[in-house]
């Protein structure tokens, strides 16, 4: 999975339909772009299909579930099941094996490090660990969307579920007719995938709106100010994705922020 490109000087709108739809049965993959920190893919199990169980030294990987059931094996901590919507972290140097379940194909987004490979393997060892003392977010093993949503009730509301050294993730819940401040930030991009409801992105100036649903990644440049609306029915969900430092906001009311990009 090692590939080196360029991030990207445009806002991009990835609709995750349109990728499945021009593949045939799985098992598939495909690259989806690059923030910099992250090469960010897709990959498609069909039931029964497992990965070559390996691990990573030096970074932490990262998955969201988007469609079906899976079952991971991280380290040698009981099993992990999730679903559609679901986060599930492996922390560096700890063996992961992934497998999907259930009745349909399996669709989920890795979130590596450039250099990633599948070099080392590791063994799962027959006695099982205790999983670790994380029992709220961020950072646990398998941060699923039923759960939180029964936690945090109606939006608005937010939460962190990634902190680590390379990457900030925070889910964001919200209504509809509910917004973010219009911001920007000069020396970061932002990506969002849409875990759940319907929303627009307007990005930049005179750019046509972006109009994402359920599954859906927008991805915007370093310094192009944004501004988010919730506009279908119920609560919509969406994973903002961060460096984890330099977190200089600007908005039109800061008379020192340097002109947005358009």
């Amino acid at each position: 999975m090692t590939q080196t490109r360029a991030v990207s000087a445009e806002p991009q709108h990835i609709r995750i339909s349109d990728i499945v739809a021009k593949h045939e049965e799985p098992p598939w993959s495909e690259w989806l772009f690059t923030d910099g920190r992250n090469n960010v893919g897709l990959i498609c199990d069909a039931p029964g299909l497992e990965n070559d169980a390996h691990m990573h030294k030096d970074f932490n990987e990262w998955w969201i579930v988007l469609q079906g059931e899976v079952i991971w094996e991280i380290g040698d901590y009981p099993q992990i099941r999730s679903k559609a919507g679901d986060v599930v972290i492996c922390p560096k140097r700890q063996r992961h094996s992934i497998k999907t379940v259930g009745t349909e194909p399996s669709l989920r987004l890795y979130i590596n490090a450039p250099w990633s490979n599948h070099d080392n393997r590791g063994e799962r060892s027959s006695i099982l660990q205790p999983a670790p003392d994380v029992t709220e977010p961020p950072n646990m093993l398998l941060s699923s969307k039923e759960a939180l949503l029964e936690s945090f009730g109606e939006p608005p509301w937010a939460t962190s579920l990634l902190d680590d050294e390379r990457n900030k993730a925070n889910l964001i819940g919200h209504s509809q007719g509910m917004t973010n401040n219009a911001h920007w930030h000069p020396d970061f991009n932002e990506w969002w995938t849409i875990l759940q409801g319907d929303l627009t992105f307007q990005v930049g100036e005179d750019r046509a709106l972006i109009e994402a649903t359920q599954g859906d990644i927008v991805f915007v440049p370093e310094g192009m100010k944004h501004f988010i609306s919730s506009v279908g029915e119920g609560t919509s969900l969406r994973l903002a994705v961060t460096n984890s430092e330099n977190q200089h906001i600007y908005t039109a009311d800061d008379d020192s922020a340097p002109p947005p990009i358009n």
